[in-house]
Formats: structure tokens, sequence, C-alpha cells
């Protein structure tokens, strides 16, 4: 049935190195289709910092590190994140969709309103099931819409909770106006900033540190920009203390292996540096560059996220098929991932691609989009 409905997924085979060149399938490709936005997935420093560590750790971490699975690796990374977010507390988790789970769940129980955008990542709306908080979902960027909620809905404690870059549609939060809401309305502001730690702000801490805000909570992830694996919570001490007791999917999973998080390490040092500033300002450009060439993409202009949507299942899968023919991979991307009838290629833009890379794409998207 799936198959039938052009909804099956059927993944794909990656050799060797994440990176713009890749082989997929056994295929050489140009690929458009990974979250590496500062392509450092393949970056040997990053691999030589794990090499040490693994060398000098092993692998597992052994247990939840609740138990003995908490090393050093762990905390000095703890550290760093938490230098480089400038907060007093930080939190690490096997995965973004951990994270979110843990949050919400943690700081939200039955008798609590949470108010979340309508595009939020699956993980969030997850995360707000499972607290037992009455979830009140809003317009997407809908602020007058999420400003009559806060009036209306009351609740123990409220808490507002969105992407600032969201993940299939290349659009930015007005993070600003959120906090403002927040602060007006007494509700806890998580900002759940994925696709922008690494890629937008100061030193690439995200798009809230882009307009001088301060979330009570940040989510960010490590698999993306950083090109390692994991997520943290970045917020005060006593919060962070609070996940160590309470976020079930913290406390009762086993510790990332230390030689990722002694990778992660590095791989923040390099995007706080001169070097990420011109990864992001590179990557700003081929955004930019794309949009220019292609008409119809949607997004921030300067988003790493660029979507061109078709609508039809069945043709954005053929579509997709069609560029990887012409050795281009871009993802096809279909309900439930986006909503029904808003199928599209999500081209995602890297610092390491080239004009010709881009080039190449836009002329070929041009000839199969009709």
């Amino acid at each position: 049935m799936l198959e039938a409905d052009h909804m099956l997924r059927v993944p794909r085979v990656l050799e060797g190195r994440q990176g713009v060149h890749a082989t997929v399938d056994g295929v050489d490709v140009v690929n458009f289709a990974s979250n590496d936005y500062l392509g450092l997935a393949g970056d040997r420093r990053l691999s030589s910092a794990a090499a040490a560590s693994l060398d000098r750790d092993g692998v597992g971490a052994g247990s939840s590190r609740l138990i003995i699975g908490n090393h050093r690796a762990h905390v000095m990374l703890e550290h760093d994140v938490a230098d480089w977010m400038r907060c007093s507390g930080v939190r690490l988790f096997s995965t973004g969709y951990a994270a979110n789970v843990g949050v919400l769940t943690t700081l939200l129980r039955a008798g609590d309103a949470v108010f979340s955008d309508e595009l939020n990542h699956a993980s969030i709306i997850d995360g707000c099931r499972l607290s037992r908080a009455s979830v009140e979902v809003y317009p997407h960027r809908d602020l007058a819409a999420l400003e009559r909620g806060l009036q209306s809905l009351g609740g123990r404690r409220r808490l507002v909770v969105s992407e600032s870059v969201f993940s299939m549609d290349g659009d930015v939060a007005d993070v600003a106006a959120l906090a403002e809401l927040c602060r007006r309305y007494d509700a806890v502001f998580v900002l759940d900033e994925a696709h922008a730690v690494g890629v937008v702000g100061p030193e690439g801490r995200g798009a809230a540190a882009a307009v001088g805000v301060v979330p009570d909570l940040v989510i960010g992830t490590f698999g993306k920009a950083l090109g390692t694996f994991g997520a943290f919570a970045a917020t005060t001490q006593a919060v962070s203390d609070l996940l160590w007791n309470r976020a079930r999917s913290l406390v009762f999973s086993t510790g990332v292996p230390p030689c990722i998080s002694a990778a992660t390490s590095a791989a923040v040092m390099i995007v706080r540096g001169k070097e990420g500033d011109d990864r992001r300002r590179q990557m700003a450009a081929s955004s930019r560059m794309f949009r220019a060439l292609v008409p119809n993409v949607g997004g921030a202009k300067e988003s790493a996220i660029a979507p061109i949507v078709i609508g039809d299942d069945r043709r954005v899968v053929e579509l997709g098929m069609e560029l990887l023919a012409a050795k281009l991979l871009v993802a096809s991307v279909r309900p439930p991932t986006v909503p029904a009838g808003t199928a599209r290629l999500r081209v995602s833009m890297s610092a390491a691609h080239t004009a010709q890379n881009i080039t190449e794409l836009a002329a070929m998207m041009q000839r199969v989009i009709q």
C-alpha cells in the first residue's frame, strides 16, 4: 500500500565520507541532500580528534551517564557548549529527538499549557503530546494567533516552543517577537535551533543570538552544521540539574561514545572561530546564488534549506530520480514529513558547494521542473 501511494521509504547507502561529493548506492553524486551545512562532517580534524579519543577511551560509554557512563569527554563538551552559548547549564542528549522529548516532558505536566507552531518538528510534537499538557497548535509563524491563545488559555505553567529555522521550509521564526510575547504573558520560551546552530548569529550561536534574545532553553544539535552527532539543551544550571533527574530520554539512555564528544568539541572550536565565519559567509552566498538562479524557491534568502514545492507525491519522487540520473542528489520529501499536498524537493546548501555545483543543479532543475 505504501508503495502504491508513493510513500514507501527506501534508504540509500552512502560509502566513504559525508561531503559534497559522495558515493550513494554505488554512484558518485554531488550531494544537495545533507544537513552538513558547513561542510564539516568529513573534516579530518574531527576524525583526528575522534581517533585520539578512541585510542585513549575506547568506543562505548558503557552505561547511562548517571551510572558509570559520564565520561570526561562529555563533561568537557558540556563546558565548551556552555561557554559558546553563554549560559550556565548544558545537558547533552543522544539525538535532537531525544532532547526535545526529554526537555518538554520534564518542563511540562498535566495542568500546564504548551503553544506549538504547526510546522514544528515531529520530536516537538511528540514531546508536547507525551507531556500530558494541554496543547495549543497555532498557525505557522502567526504571532497574532499565538497571542490570542496566550490570552485565553491558562495553566499552572505555560510554555511556547518553536523552531527558529524550520527544517522543511527554511523560513525563520520572529524570535524577538516570540520572546516578547513570552515575557508579556509569563510563558517559558523554548527554542529549537537545530538548523540554526553553527549557521546563524555571532560565532554561529543561532537565530536568538543574532537578534540579542536569550530564550529560557535552547535545543541545539551537533549532527547538522557541526558535522558530528548528538544534541544539547542550553539553559540555566538549575534547569540542567532538573534534566539530569527528570529527562527520561537522558536518564535511561547510554551515553554518547566519548570519541564523538571529543570530535564535537573540536567542531565547536572551528565553528566559533574565523574559519566558522568564513564558512557561514560562503554558505549564505551559495544560498543567495541558488535562489537567484531558480524561481519559486522557498525559505529565507540566506537559508541553507531551499525547498521547491511540487505538490504531487509521485511527481516529486520522479523528479528526484531524474536529478539522481544526472548525478545530483536532492531529497524528495513527502507527507507525513510535510503537510499533504506540499511534497517538495528539499535542496540543502553547504559551504563546500562550488559555484559550478550550484549552476549545474540550477540548470538541471530548470530542465526537469515544468
